[in-house]
């Protein structure tokens, strides 16, 4: 089930201890678009901006991992917002998992934003996702 629309201004999720988390913001927009995850303690993790070269075609303006601390689970913070954090998006957002016979394999957020000209949710794509097993 989809969350919100929520503002983009410190969106609250569990993480699960000890993962390497996968992360890719892709702009689909002309405004500077702009994302940042803060662990628990609210140490910055990543922050990414950036927006469409012509204004309007998907662009990948971040990626990467990071690994969760293996003795903290539970309440890192999103933000999406445009113009370096200076304003908040309209979010739209979900946790899905990857089951099979009752054991979790893959598990992922993601969000889509609006940043406020027409309403269409596809300004940012942030994505968070991590295995449940190793090797």
């Amino acid at each position: 089930m989809t969350t919100g629309p929520v503002p983009g201004d410190g969106i609250t999720i569990a993480l699960p201890a000890g993962k390497a988390v996968f992360w890719s913001a892709v702009a689909q927009a002309a405004y500077p678009q702009f994302v940042q995850v803060k662990d628990p303690n609210g140490a910055v993790i990543f922050t990414a901006t950036g927006e469409s070269p012509d204004m309007h075609s998907p662009t990948q303006y971040g990626q990467g991992f990071f690994q969760t601390d293996p003795s903290v689970s539970g309440d890192y913070t999103v933000w999406i917002g445009i113009n370096g954090g200076q304003s908040w998006q309209s979010v739209l957002w979900e946790q899905t998992s990857l089951q099979m016979g009752g054991s979790t394999y893959f598990s992922e957020f993601a969000f889509i934003s609006e940043d406020g000209a027409d309403q269409d949710y596809n300004d940012t794509c942030l994505t968070l996702h991590w295995f449940e097993y190793l090797g």
